[in-house]
């Protein structure tokens, strides 16, 4: 059981400013319900005493390992017959095992579907910056891959023969035994800056590539952007570790076939899903808590009056505004997770 709740860092790139909390997340509430066996006490992150609701969610809200908890309104009763009251709250990662219990209701973070939300600009408008910050995960398996980027991508309105590669500043972890020149002999999280192209039915060919990795620790601030430079009319990822102020930097020239620069006008922000080896087969896993991005500032060319239009209505997605100039979308967090509860 994980007692300590650990804060994320205060020394944060002077550009941005950390959310420390976000009340307007929609949270998923199932009434009458709790978490009253032993067995999903291994995923229990923390419990507290005389909370009110508002309390609970806020600190929740804060915490990325934390994705669900139970808030006990009259009294409950758990494991060994031991007795919760009015006010207690136990907090959770991953998907416990629920039981009915008529003195509590249980509360779910909400997550992007299929883990993933993108953004597109209007056809003619591209986007020529990208910035965002993740605290790497308190990752609770030992088997699992975990790939997680905010990424620029070639948008909608092109031909399908230039829909062909994404930039990525890409978070990833891999466990001791299968670990690669991506990470030292012990496995672990590393990042990067890359370039992904995933081929189509026109070119099927695929190709990836990117800089210099580096191993980051749970618990790190990331300060991730992807920058298009006109003077060498390159994009420029550069990924810093605020934690002890480390970084990689990755320039990649992507073009057409005409030598013009590849337009991006959409962004994506993904988790894609955690695979480990099973008897020889790849399967699917979670990542048992959930994954936030925060400050994300995305910079368009052109002003667009509805830049990032109705975000505000999505339960996974806070405080989204745009610029005065109509340039800049900010979006104080983005959830990005596996919940038990199917939000669309």
């Amino acid at each position: 059981m994980i007692t300590e709740k650990k804060l994320v860092s205060s020394e944060l790139d002077p550009l941005v400013i950390f959310a420390p909390e976000e009340p307007g997340l929609q949270w998923q509430k199932i009434g009458g319900m709790a978490v009253l066996d032993e067995v999903s006490r291994s995923l229990e992150v923390c419990r507290m005493q005389c909370m009110t609701l508002t309390e609970a969610k806020a600190f929740a809200a804060a915490d990325d390992r934390i994705t669900f908890f139970f808030y006990v309104k009259h009294y409950a009763i758990m494991y060994h017959h031991h007795v919760l009251h009015a006010g207690d709250v136990i907090f959770f990662s991953g998907a416990p095992t629920l039981h009915a219990e008529p003195g509590a209701d249980c509360f779910e973070k909400p997550a992007a579907p299929d883990s993933e939300l993108s953004i597109t600009a209007a056809p003619g408008n591209n986007w020529i910056s990208i910035q965002a910050q993740v605290q790497v995960p308190f990752l609770n398996s030992d088997k699992a891959h975990a790939y997680l980027w905010p990424c620029l991508c070639p948008g909608q309105d092109n031909s399908a023969e230039w829909m062909d590669g994404g930039l990525q500043a890409v978070l990833s972890y891999s466990p001791a035994q299968n670990a690669s020149n991506n990470t030292d002999s012990h496995g672990g999280w590393w990042v990067c800056g890359q370039y992904v192209h995933a081929g189509n039915r026109q070119k099927p060919a695929q190709a990836c590539f990117g800089g210099p990795n580096m191993p980051v620790n749970p618990g790190d601030i990331l300060s991730c952007r992807i920058v298009y430079d006109i003077a060498s009319r390159s994009w420029l990822q550069t990924i810093t570790n605020t934690t002890n102020k480390n970084s990689v930097s990755f320039p990649v020239s992507v073009k057409h076939k005409h030598g013009q620069t590849h337009e991006k006008n959409t962004v994506s922000f993904c988790l894609e899903k955690l695979a480990r080896a099973y008897h020889g087969q790849a399967e699917h896993s979670h990542l048992y808590q959930c994954l936030s991005l925060f400050n994300v500032i995305a910079k368009a060319r052109y002003p667009q009056n509805n830049l990032g239009h109705g975000l505000n209505n999505l339960p996974y997605v806070d405080h989204a505004s745009l610029s005065d100039d109509q340039t800049s979308l900010h979006i104080a967090r983005i959830i990005l997770y596996s919940p038990m509860l199917d939000v669309r």
